[in-house]
């Protein structure tokens, strides 16, 4: 189980869900980072120790950071969301018993969704990205714009352009995450269940820098033109590193999709369209 740590009230929440999954006959593990913030006699590192599945409970950001530790670890994950944005998460906290009800009756869907992953010049290992990629004017350049050049390489190997920005940077968006930072940038609305790649300008200068969509199989490279400002690569919201002129991001479908149980029939464009009012 892998609470929101810094928050109290989360943190209370998988006290209970603890206990009453316990009493249900399952063997309870709390990620060990909350020892100490929750008293419990058994511990686990996610994406280390092996289980048979893992409970998240926060919102979106708690469940795309414990995705990033998670990486190839093949256990699926419930969400029991507790945040202020908890769009990914699919239980209400007053419902948790409901859902380990139906996790051990079987009463569940299982989604696998497309994630992203990215080899940048200079960079260690990234985590793969269940939304996005970004590659943005770096913070210290703030009010200038990078020139970015966005290619794709086709089955036959050859490179084709396919979007040249002159502005605040670029998305490389999953289905996923085309309802996230990518649709407050002006991308579409993409079915989570498909797989496909989504690339959005930041800003552009130009009006002909418009949204584009590649199948997932797409090998996705965004180079920093050599007259560009450095900039920053960041992963579902984290900064990884500074990119200076010259370098290169390369996007392609992770190995491995995002494993998640749902339990409740999913009004998924509802809540989209509820979520932007």
């Amino acid at each position: 189980m892998v609470p929101k740590l810094s928050s109290a009230e989360a943190l209370a929440l998988s006290l209970k869900v603890a206990q009453y999954a316990e009493r249900r006959g399952l063997n309870v593990f709390l990620d060990s980072r909350a020892r100490g913030l929750v008293e419990w006699r058994s511990y686990f590192t996610p994406g280390v120790d092996r289980v048979d599945a893992i409970a998240v409970i926060g919102g979106d950001g708690t469940i795309l950071r414990t995705m990033h530790m998670l990486k190839d670890c093949d256990a699926p994950v419930l969400t029991i969301r507790h945040g202020r944005r908890g769009f990914l998460a699919d239980v209400p906290p007053h419902d948790f018993a409901l859902a380990i009800d139906r996790l051990l009756s079987g009463s569940y869907s299982l989604h696998e969704y497309m994630r992203l992953e990215a080899v940048a010049t200079g960079v260690g290992e990234l985590p793969y990205a269940l939304n996005e990629v970004v590659v943005a004017t770096a913070s210290r350049f703030r009010g200038k714009v990078c020139r970015l050049r966005t290619l794709r390489y086709t089955r036959e190997g050859v490179s084709e352009r396919v979007l040249s920005v002159v502005g605040d940077g670029v998305i490389v968006s999953t289905p996923v995450g085309s309802t996230a930072y990518s649709l407050a940038a002006g991308g579409p609305i993409v079915d989570p269940l498909m797989e496909a790649v989504v690339i959005v300008p930041l800003a552009p200068i130009s009006l002909c820098s418009r949204p584009v969509v590649l199948p997932g199989s797409a090998k996705v490279i965004v180079e920093v033109s050599r007259d560009s400002v450095p900039v920053e690569l960041y992963v579902d919201g984290i900064m990884f590193s500074e990119l200076e002129p010259g370098s290169t991001v390369v996007v392609t479908k992770a190995p491995k999709p995002a494993r998640i149980i749902r339990f409740f029939v999913e009004d998924y464009y509802s809540r989209v369209f509820e979520r932007c009012l």
